[in-house]
């Protein structure tokens, strides 16, 4: 699967005609204002574009160290880590101090199990996704989260049957009291998750055949549903497409409402699915400053 992105803070070490001269920048702005959010992820990602993969991740690691209690802050720095080398086990554990911090967010859940799957770890995976399933949340909050925890649970199910097929019926009789069944149509799904509260970002997935949905239109002619509007901040939205075929897909953020919280940062995953158990991951931290601005988070281009 090919998913063609740039990050905010990339594209702007490219205008700056020289990743020398963002660092200068983002060293300034860190040194103008230490306990700035968006200082240290600007840093961190000129880091990154320097290939300095310690220093980004002890930047971001910083945003911890400032605000360990924040579980917002938390899950978007785990968001960050993981795209950093050698930084996913630092974002799983992150993500499971969330998971303490706000049991109640479900992006909480989502995140630390699927880190927990891309670490090997299955049955970790599947035991923290069936708790963020089985919870109840805030009332009037998290439009279409059940529909997607239960399919979380299925397509982690089927990655853990996939790696280890001798437990099959063990796990097949764990998904069985659960009441769902084991992912087994080849899908691509894209869900957008963002880290502050009271605001509204909303998610425009357009295909090759010129289709466009997003809240008022959520279906794709050529395949594809997006699975609520969440107004009232975090999210995660969920658009899944079975068989996908209508190539390319373009994703884009609105910032409908920046809300009292400022910025908007968070997270697209592409989760690909094959049908057979096999889960591919691509992913995209972003950042939103400005109310009413669409930001590209990226092109799939296919699922090889």
């Amino acid at each position: 699967m090919r998913l063609c992105l740039m990050s905010l803070f990339m594209c702007c070490a490219i205008h700056a005609e020289s990743v020398d001269k963002a660092l200068v920048r983002a060293l300034e702005w860190r040194a103008s204002d230490p306990g700035d959010v968006l200082a240290l992820v600007a840093l961190s990602e000129v880091y990154v574009v320097m290939g300095n993969t310690k220093a980004a991740a002890q930047c971001i690691g910083s945003l911890i160290d400032l605000f360990p209690s924040r579980a917002d802050l938390r899950r978007m720095a785990g968001e960050r880590l993981e795209q950093i080398k050698g930084g996913l086990p630092l974002a799983e554990d992150t993500f499971a101090k969330a998971v303490e911090q706000r049991p109640d967010h479900p992006s909480s859940h989502r995140l630390h199990a699927y880190a927990l799957v891309k670490l090997g770890r299955f049955e970790e995976a599947f035991n923290v996704i069936e708790a963020g399933r089985n919870r109840s949340y805030p009332s009037g909050r998290f439009a279409g989260v059940p529909r997607i925890l239960d399919e979380d649970l299925g397509l982690i199910a089927a990655d853990w049957r996939r790696a280890e097929p001798l437990r099959a019926r063990e796990i097949a009789g764990k998904l069985d009291q659960s009441g769902i069944d084991f992912a087994t149509t080849p899908t691509v799904r894209f869900v957008l998750n963002w880290e502050t509260d009271a605001n509204d970002v909303d998610f425009h997935i357009f295909d090759g055949k010129k289709g466009h949905a997003y809240y008022s239109s959520p279906q794709l002619p050529s395949g594809g549903e997006l699975y609520a509007d969440v107004t009232t901040g975090y999210g995660p939205e969920c658009f899944t497409i079975e068989n996908p075929r209508a190539f390319p897909y373009v994703l884009q953020a609105h910032y409908y409402s920046r809300g009292p919280m400022g910025y908007g940062m968070g997270k697209l995953q592409v989760i690909a699915h094959d049908g057979q158990g096999k889960l591919v991951f691509e992913e995209n931290p972003f950042v939103i400053m400005k109310d009413s601005a669409y930001i590209d988070l990226g092109t799939v281009t296919d699922l090889e």
